[in-house]
């Protein structure tokens, strides 16, 4: 497998989003979001979401130059309309909108529809540790990308509707805990189907509903499932994400009629100076940290760690020793890249 710095997958992610139409400062906010997913471990949804991106952008899917349009506010809330544009540009947008919220009042939610692929939901609540405030975020695609079987059923009905949590530390890396409602991100499966590589047992079904790990039997045709994760207990998460992310921001939840893949998403900004005290609330946290950690290991583990510290570990290691991408992956952006005339993948 081929293998690369950040540095040079940024310039080769700018110039083909710029080549294909987006303006520099989408094409520098989707990069960066894309390879800083790489840099976390996260390759689901890093670069090889390039000929994706492009293809919709190819297809009119993204409307290039969008931001956000806030429809409906209050102090402490506001509903926002992403006019389809760059999900890492509207997701960034709507964050700051829930943030100076909170900052203002405590505490600040944003509902919004009609985003494009936001990629990583872990770097929205992120963003507000980042501020010394909670984040907690609820997304789903907007009644298409449906992938996941329901708990006991067989047929693809909703989607794999992450959640992510970021709470401040008073350490510079902060908890972030960023999970899909599903047993496997499909992006991950996707990267394995390029690989070659088997799915883990008890993440896919095919479509007669039988258990595999082969990931070509989740794309088929005629395609399989994603399992909810931790049976019926993911799949009252996913449902219920479906509705707080879908329904209060108006884009709808999974539905039968509903076909274009896009994000929904709700999130709520604590300011926890505000309600607790700084100091206390890093208190409590430090307290509880330390109190975990301290549990003796089982036979085989090393550490313990706390949700976000194997991101942050895997970002040091991966801008040391360099970003590498699996043949197919780099096949296809170097198809993208070429038809547009990049010169960066030279």
């Amino acid at each position: 497998m081929p293998t690369f710095g950040a540095h040079k997958l940024r310039q080769i992610c700018r110039q083909i989003f710029a080549a294909a139409g987006a303006t520099s400062e989408e094409a520098r906010i989707v990069s960066d979001a894309l390879v800083e997913a790489n840099l976390a471990g996260h390759d689901s949804h890093g670069i090889l979401r390039i000929p994706e991106y492009v293809g919709w952008m190819e297809q009119k899917l993204v409307t290039v130059g969008a931001h956000i349009k806030i429809v409906h506010e209050a102090n402490s809330f506001a509903v926002v309309d992403g006019g389809w544009g760059f999900g890492q540009v509207v997701g960034t947008e709507a964050m700051d909108v829930a943030i100076r919220k909170a900052e203002q009042e405590g505490v600040g939610t944003v509902a919004a529809s009609r985003c494009c692929h936001i990629g990583r939901v872990g770097d929205y609540p992120a963003r507000a540790a980042a501020r010394g405030m909670a984040a907690v975020m609820f997304v789903n695609t907007h009644g298409g990308g449906k992938l996941v079987a329901p708990w006991g059923g067989k047929d693809r009905r909703l989607s794999a509707n992450p959640i992510s949590i970021a709470i401040p530390c008073k350490a510079e890396i902060p908890i972030v805990v960023d999970i899909s409602t599903s047993a496997i991100a499909e992006g991950k499966v996707r990267g394995m189907l390029n690989r070659g590589a088997p799915v883990p047992a008890g993440s896919i079904i095919d479509a007669e509903g039988n258990a595999t790990t082969d990931a070509s039997k989740f794309y088929g045709p005629p395609p399989g499932a994603l399992l909810p994760f931790g049976g019926h207990k993911g799949y009252a998460l996913g449902l219920v994400t479906d509705i707080l992310a879908g329904a209060l921001s108006g884009g709808g939840c999974s539905r039968k009629d509903a076909d274009r893949v896009g994000n929904t998403f709700l999130v709520f900004v604590l300011d926890v100076d505000r309600l607790r005290g700084e100091e206390s609330f890093y208190a409590d946290v430090e307290e509880l940290i330390e109190y975990v950690k301290s549990s003796a290991l089982i036979p085989g583990s090393k550490e313990i760690v706390v949700p976000g510290e194997p991101e942050a570990q895997e970002r040091k290691r991966r801008l040391q020793d360099g970003i590498a991408v699996d043949e197919k992956t780099w096949h296809q952006i170097k198809e993208v890249g070429q038809r547009y005339g990049v010169d960066a993948l030279q």
